[in-house]
């Protein structure tokens, strides 16, 4: 037994080693940044190039660009539902449609006014997800050495219906474009993703089960038997307080599946002693802003002597800023895509005229400013809706501090459930006159209806929507709850006292001014 943990470790100290080592280029690329506007021109020229004979790139003349002015006079800014269409021929087969650049995959995320988005991956868009993803891993192994004689949990999950779903809308024989990655590490590549699997502490074919409960017991065992974790990446916080209280609930008949000597250390696993059961693990990498910020209190009460970093802001679409130790908070990932930004105060989404949109050397401290993403991937000028901050600088690099949603969506673990695609559920169910409200842990429809299973047909309608069904699945959610409001009771509104419009969606930051009605 010793001699295998020995082994073990040797194995982990050697891959970390290896994938420090392989991402030192590109940190360095990323501080040796020193004129930020002439990087991202080099940048914003070469997507241009690269997909100026595209459907999209021939429609708006890219290839008469010459400059940033000349790029916002011919592109609009634009949202999800200008590529809506465009995504569907994309996964239909056809190609050139918003890149030369074949599409290797489609990555599903929350939608708008639909269900799900379909986010097309190029090679280039990988790339520049990588250079984000490499200088954030070094970053870690540089500052906290310890990190390298350990293994890493990074959160892996299987499909759900929703994918499923997608998967089958779209399988049109050999000329369609596969839907989803696996699983996380497929973003780094092949190569780095077999680096990175070789310290994983719960081996990826955990995932391959179709059975949720079978997947939170097997990733249990695996955590409670990683005596040598080091690191743990999730996205949400409560996935792994799900897993820490699934633990303590299920401990008598956990542990007997764990070898003698790992039984005597997982025994104050009943006491939620959590440092005596993974001694080495240093730094545990979540969100931790805006909705995520009281969970993650929660979890890094329970690790005190571990550091809690919060992620970077990432999206489906691209990759916005990555957390460095040195700089204090998440800086602008300013190699992977073009960035453009426009003051905004969170209430309204959309940017102002096009000589008010800034590039990212121009940024102040002390503003807040929406984000808009130009990516290889095919996103041109694309309004992510996400709220920033810029806290500081580190070098020439704006420093960034998520805040929020600018559209309305609510987002209490991840799911990112949009206003119109809420409403749709609601009117389709003859629901138009009830709200859904966010609570900590669920949703309740506030509503007149006398129909017992409104709730239910409500939730299963959400399910449709990937990152609800996922956080759903996890538990990190439960079932919409019915509850009842009398008739003249007034729903959940926005707007002045006379001018009210009621609202279908109540997110967690729209609670406070939620006009109660009667449980």
């Amino acid at each position: 037994m010793a001699g295998a943990v020995r082994l073990r470790g040797l194995i982990s100290a050697s891959a970390n080693a290896a994938i420090a080592a392989a991402y030192a280029p590109e940190h360095a690329r990323l501080l040796r940044t020193r004129d930020l506007r002439a990087t991202q021109e080099d940048i914003l020229r070469k997507i241009l190039r690269r997909n100026a004979a595209s459907q999209f790139g021939k429609a708006h003349r890219f290839a008469s660009i010459r400059s940033v002015r000349d790029f916002r006079q011919a592109v609009p800014t634009s949202t999800w539902d200008d590529y809506a269409e465009a995504t569907d021929r994309i996964a239909r087969g056809e190609a050139g449609v918003l890149t030369t650049e074949p599409v290797r995959l489609l990555e599903p995320s929350s939608g708008s006014t639909a269900a799900s988005k379909l986010v097309p991956y190029t090679r280039s868009l990988r790339a520049e997800y990588q250079r984000g993803l490499k200088p954030w891993l070094h970053d870690l192994y540089r500052a906290y050495p310890r990190l390298l004689r350990g293994t890493s949990y990074w959160s892996i999950t299987p499909p759900g219906a929703a994918l499923a779903q997608l998967r089958a809308r779209y399988a049109v024989g050999s000329r369609g474009v596969p839907i989803g990655f696996d699983e996380d590490a497929d973003y780094l590549g092949p190569l780095a993703k077999r680096l990175v699997s070789s310290v994983f502490a719960v081996p990826q074919e955990v995932a391959r089960t179709t059975d949720m409960d079978r997947f939170l017991d097997d990733t249990c065992v695996h955590l409670l038997a990683a005596c040598d974790l080091a690191l743990v990446s999730v996205w949400n916080p409560t996935l792994f307080t799900i897993l820490l209280d699934r633990m303590r609930a299920r401990a008598d008949e956990f542990l007997p599946q764990l070898g003698d000597r790992r039984r005597e250390v997982a025994s104050p696993l009943r006491d939620g002693d959590w440092g005596a059961l993974w001694p080495g693990l240093t730094v545990i990498s979540c969100w931790a802003d805006a909705a995520a910020s009281a969970p993650a209190a929660v979890l890094a009460s329970r690790f005190p002597g571990v550091v809690l970093q919060p992620k970077g802001l990432l999206a489906t679409e691209g990759f916005v800023s990555l957390p460095l130790v040195a700089a204090g908070g998440a800086v602008l990932s300013a190699r992977s895509h073009f960035f453009e930004f426009y003051e905004a105060d969170g209430a309204s989404p959309a940017p102002p005229a096009a000589d008010g949109v800034l590039m990212a050397h121009e940024l102040e401290v002390g503003r807040r400013y929406g984000v808009m993403l130009t990516t290889g991937g095919g996103l041109y000028r694309y309004r992510l809706g996400d709220l920033v901050e810029v806290t500081g600088h580190h070098g020439v690099l704006p420093v960034l501090g998520f805040l929020g949603r600018l559209d309305h969506v609510s987002d209490v673990v991840g799911e990112k459930l949009s206003e119109a695609f809420v409403t749709r559920v609601l009117v389709e169910y003859g629901l138009a006159d009830s709200s859904l409200v966010a609570a900590d842990d669920h949703y309740d429809l506030r509503t007149t209806s006398s129909d017992p299973a409104a709730a239910d047909r409500v939730d299963e309608a959400l399910r449709a929507n990937f990152h609800y069904d996922h956080a759903r699945r996890l538990g990190q959610l439960g079932p919409v709850r019915r509850v009842s409001r009398a008739p003249e009771g007034l729903a959940a509104t926005r707007g002045r006292l006379g001018d009210v419009k009621p609202m279908p969606l109540v997110g967690p930051a729209d609670s406070a001014s939620l006009h109660r009605g009667t449980a």
